[in-house]
């Protein structure tokens, strides 16, 4: 019986590890972080990762049924469910999930022709959607509450160490701690430094990731951070450790689709997000910033690997 052939997109490369191998590891990095974090809110956590998970299952499916496509074999949905959760606060109701997977999966992603064609990160873009329409509700960062987090009405706000350095003060000692372990306020899963640290080492350990991109976008977060606080080393520790600072760095930033193919290209990249997200942090209103410093480097992606991108071999200039 005749084997069954299918065209795909080069590089073509004689390898056991495929797409669906890779996103599994992205996930399996994750797991520390999600865990924590439904450790420290409770089912209010479980809420939005059960809604995302299955809003982005479902556009993906539903979606590519309709178009005749395979359906759900790259497990990069999976992906963008988790990464859309974990940056959510745990306060907002969800239908915001809802609307963000579904805008992340056929807005960001099946539009642009499903993975691998997809200029933008597909959570990053459901995310900064939510941002812009619901200011308010997604710029609240919840008070971990133990044990087991807070029941969804009691839900508080409070301030993060990111913004306690924006404002030019110092941390102390505890606030430092607690950033490490993750127990300050913050989105879902973006507060505990330690396990998305970790979570980063194992890509970089499995050769998921490059440490091009996470290396140059925190280096050049510290520098900056060094020469704004004249040398408060609090101040540096509070904007890498604060915010979606390492998530952004190992998780998002790193995206295949959406960041350059060269490590030349891949350099400028992280060195261009840790810029945008210093600006945004020091010279405008919104505190993060790094959903919309990834998104807006990833609209110079095509131009640096047209730039970077070795010549072919005998083709003309």
């Amino acid at each position: 019986m005749p084997t069954k052939l299918t065209q795909v997109a080069s590089p073509h490369l004689f390898t056991q590890t495929r797409t669906s191998t890779i996103m599994r590891t992205v996930c399996l990095a994750l797991l520390p972080a999600i865990f924590a974090s439904i450790f420290f809110f409770g089912l209010a956590a479980v809420k939005i990762y059960v809604a995302s998970i299955l809003t982005c299952f479902s556009a993906e499916f539903i979606w590519r049924k309709w178009r005749k496509r395979e359906t759900l074999a790259d497990s990069s949905w999976l992906v963008t469910a988790l990464l859309l959760a974990m940056s959510l606060p745990v306060s907002v109701p969800f239908w915001y999930p809802v609307i963000g997977g579904t805008i992340a999966i056929i807005g960001a992603k099946e539009l642009f022709g499903g993975l691998g064609e997809n200029f933008l990160n597909p959570a990053l873009a459901g995310r900064a959607v939510l941002r812009l329409v619901f200011a308010k509700e997604m710029t609240e960062n919840v008070q971990p509450q133990l044990p087991f987090g807070l029941p969804q009405v009691d839900v508080v706000s409070s301030a993060t160490p990111l913004m306690i350095v924006e404002k030019g003060e110092s941390l102390d000692l505890s606030q430092l701690l607690e950033s490490i372990v993750g127990f300050v306020a913050g989105k879902n899963a973006e507060t505990s430094a330690l396990l998305l640290l970790a979570g980063g080492i194992f890509l970089l350990i499995k050769k998921v990731i490059t440490w091009q991109i996470p290396v140059s976008m925190l280096a050049t977060i510290s520098v900056i951070a060094l020469f704004t606080s004249h040398g408060d080393l609090t101040q540096v520790a509070g904007h890498l450790l604060g915010g979606a600072t390492l998530l952004g760095a190992f998780f998002m930033a790193t995206d295949y689709c959406s960041s350059p193919s060269t490590p030349t290209g891949e350099i400028i990249f992280g060195i261009g997000c840790g810029v945008v997200v210093m600006a945004f942090r020091l010279f405008s209103s919104m505190p993060e910033g790094m959903t919309f410093a990834i998104l807006l480097m990833n609209c110079t992606t095509p131009l640096l690997d047209r730039w970077l991108i070795p010549r072919v071999f005998g083709e003309k200039a």
